[in-house]
């Protein structure tokens, strides 16, 4: 199958092998303490990156709001400082709102779904192909187009 582990499971993998591997290892009690605070630095981005999108999304426009706001509630006061929170409140307040963006999980239960698909569509091209439907050819080379950079970029991304 076309997965690509989340980095949640990633993380997950990481951690159970710190516990089974490193650990049983480690026979300072200040290198034991350092491996229990990587094991929590990891839960934590565990739990950070399924929303931080989500949150920077948010962040942005409401920072954006916010230049807005202040440029509105210094009134009519002037100097240079003024106008400078007047031209941000303009050019960086003046951006549209980002829109939402869709939950992690939903995004990683999707990308699942379709991987899945690409996968049974393979081996349904592979049985038209053995009963020697050629005419299906160009479909596989089809599914080539979408693997073959998708493996490339998945390479470089996950391969040290």
């Amino acid at each position: 199958m076309l997965t690509t582990p989340s980095i949640a499971e990633v993380i997950d993998g990481i951690q159970i092998s710190l516990a089974r591997d490193i650990m049983p290892e480690v026979k300072s009690a200040n290198a034991q303490t350092c491996v229990v605070m990587i094991q929590a630095l990891l839960q934590t981005i565990a739990q950070r990156v399924p929303v931080e999108q989500q949150m920077m999304a948010a962040e942005l426009n409401e920072m954006t709001a916010a230049l807005r706001d202040v440029a509105g509630l210094i009134g009519s006061s002037s100097g240079s400082a003024a106008e400078s929170i007047r031209d941000r409140a303009k050019t960086l307040g003046g951006r549209p709102d980002v829109p939402p963006v869709p939950s992690f999980d939903e995004v990683n239960t999707t990308h699942r779904e379709l991987s899945q698909a690409i996968v049974d569509s393979l081996a349904d091209i592979d049985v038209l192909l053995r009963a020697g439907q050629s005419d299906v050819e160009p479909a596989l080379a089809r599914l080539r187009q979408h693997i073959a950079p998708r493996t490339l970029q998945e390479f470089g991304v996950y391969t040290i």
